[in-house]
């Protein structure tokens, strides 16, 4: 008789280890296929090579407590130095307060094509007949960022500015991200596209907003036209010197060398990192 595979049920959606091992490790887990737990560990409980290692990690978990949790920590036991679950909780988690717009579409509906970032997937799901991309927040503390970017897609609504808001993500009922449109076969920007970046900057900055963060990598060029992407930091601004102030900077940026902002490079904060 084969043996029972220790949390077969788990799969792990993102982990973000301290490198040193010298704070929390965070998790987001899917159980049954159906219910996303955040799991916390404390530093040493697991080898530090083997913490965002899925078919390694997934069977060192200690079994998942029963009940309708959703957050939970992760300790290593006084007496047998054993991991146990020192607690659980039901929490009720923060998410997206500016659902504008009249689409929401669940997480367990979408099915992953390949992941362009970290918290950026390119998915099918049935809401559309063609393929999407979708970004989220992994872990609730990000909220605020995915607040902001939403509400700029509202400013920017129609406007042809960036790819289309196609729907609010929802995970256990609340809005954790959104859904947007795939500008398929572009490209990142360079310096010879410098004319059509104006052009959809000066087209942003003609509504009163400041992109906040114009590297490169947040122009997408396709037919000879740009895209913008990437609204985090990206705000209402009536001051007419720092809208002129980033305007003037863009050629320097599409000039930059390095691979600030591209795609697939995993920027946390300076420890923690994404490494599944």
């Amino acid at each position: 008789m084969m043996a029972t595979i220790t949390n077969s049920n788990v799969r792990l959606l993102a982990a973000l280890v301290d490198s040193n091992d010298e704070e929390e490790s965070e998790y987001r887990l899917l159980v049954d296929e159906e219910h996303v737990k955040y799991v916390t560990v404390d530093p040493g409980v697991f080898p530090k090579d083997d913490r965002t290692f899925a078919p390694v990690l997934i069977p060192m978990l200690p079994p998942f407590p029963p009940g309708n949790w959703n957050e939970g920590h992760i300790s290593k036991d006084p007496l047998t130095q054993q991991p146990v679950f020192s607690r659980v909780t039901h929490s009720d988690l923060p998410g997206i307060r500016n659902t504008w717009y009249d689409r929401r579409v669940d997480h367990l509906e979408l099915k992953k094509l390949n992941r362009v970032r970290q918290n950026i997937h390119h998915v099918t799901c049935p809401a559309f007949d063609f393929p999407v991309l979708v970004k989220f927040a992994e872990f609730p503390w990000q909220m605020p960022f995915f607040e902001a970017e939403t509400t700029a897609y509202e400013w920017i609504e129609g406007k042809g500015i960036g790819p289309r808001f196609l729907g609010h993500l929802t995970e256990a009922g609340r809005v954790f991200g959104f859904v947007m449109e795939n500008i398929d076969g572009a490209r990142t920007a360079e310096p010879r596209d410098l004319a059509a970046c104006q052009r959809i900057l000066a087209k942003l900055h003609a509504l009163g907003i400041k992109h906040g963060d114009i590297n490169k990598h947040n122009f997408l060029i396709k037919n000879g036209e740009a895209v913008l992407i990437d609204f985090e930091t990206a705000q209402k601004c009536s001051e007419k010197a720092e809208l002129e102030s980033e305007y003037k900077h863009l050629e320097l940026l599409l000039k930059d060398p390095s691979r600030r902002g591209g795609v697939g490079i995993p920027v946390v904060s300076d420890h923690r990192v994404d490494k599944h």
